[in-house]
């Protein structure tokens, strides 16, 4: 990891506090270049961190409150990085950039399954249940493309034969779906109530969304929650840029839309020369973490009678 002009490096004597609670906007966040730090916070326990590693990142990238305490446990240097300086630092520092854009991800991951409050299967059979939960609902073209999906991942599946009868049934729906886009093929076209990745799918890229909107959701104990609501200019499924691991949700066109596709395989190219694209990625990713933390505070002051 190196230091460059325009990320001041700090130091910290042994004992002395780096960053604490407190209310007032967080302009940046840290990157240990030596030293160990003790972080506390957020409902964990204490944690060291050393070289390499960073703290306070979600709130600097929203510019919210401060929500860790951070004690030098030895003499420390530290690199300070604004949002403002942030593409410059993912462009000069790529290891330590991928191992951030991983933690926000998986942060991502955490706090939307607790807040959720459910425990799913990792199956890919579960594709038809989704189909007959859209069916239910009306929502046919969203239901044709999970059985078409479901007979894609399980040909021979315990319900490959139903999910056949429901694809006949529903074909006049399939009207501007398409299925086998090539890698190299970067415009992609998604009709409303299409789906362009169902949760469970592996992961074989991003997307950006050039128009329409698209609605990120998750069925949790037989109903649709919706986790966000993206629109022209923002990004679809930033961890499929990085690795092909299940989708943890799943992203259904509002409207007509038309996505820019940026395979896995451009992970590192864009690292060295998108730079302003990843830090969009990761204030993006710090945006959601800090919403679902406000909604989780919601509720719980709403139930303990707080206004």
């Amino acid at each position: 990891m190196q230091a460059y002009p325009c990320f001041p490096l700090l130091s910290f004597p042994k004992g002395s506090t780096i960053t604490q609670p407190n209310n007032s906007p967080s302009k940046r966040f840290y990157v240990i270049q030596s030293g160990i730090v003790q972080i506390y916070g957020l409902g964990q326990k204490k944690t060291s961190l050393g070289s390499g590693d960073f703290f306070s990142v979600e709130s600097a990238l929203t510019c919210g409150p401060e929500r860790i305490t951070a004690i030098a446990e030895t003499d420390v240097a530290v690199i300070a990085v604004s949002r403002e300086t942030l593409s410059a630092f993912i462009k000069e520092n790529l290891p330590v950039s991928t191992k951030i854009l991983k933690h926000l991800s998986m942060q991502l991951a955490r706090i939307n399954e607790k807040f959720l409050a459910h425990k799913r299967g990792h199956n890919l059979s579960r594709l038809y249940d989704f189909g007959k939960f859209y069916l239910k609902h009306n929502l046919f073209r969203t239901a044709y493309c999970a059985f078409h999906k479901y007979l894609k991942y399980c040909p021979t599946g315990e319900n490959a034969e139903n999910a056949q009868v429901y694809i006949d049934k529903l074909t006049s729906y399939s009207t501007g779906l398409r299925f086998d886009y090539h890698d190299r093929e970067i415009t992609r076209i998604y009709p409303i109530d299409s789906v362009i990745f169902f949760e469970l799918e592996p992961s074989h890229g991003m997307y950006v969304i050039r128009s329409g909107s698209i609605k990120i959701t998750k069925i949790v104990d037989d109903k649709e929650i919706i986790l966000a609501v993206l629109k022209a200019g923002d990004i679809v499924g930033h961890m499929g840029l990085i690795d092909i691991k299940p989708r943890s949700a799943t992203a259904i066109a509002c409207e007509d839309c038309e996505l820019i596709a940026i395979a896995h395989t451009a992970y590192l190219p864009i690292l060295k020369d998108g730079a302003s694209i990843l830090s969009r990625i990761f204030i993006t990713l710090a945006e959601r973490i800090a919403d679902i933390h406000r909604r989780t505070e919601a509720v719980r002051a709403k139930r303990h009678g707080i206004s």
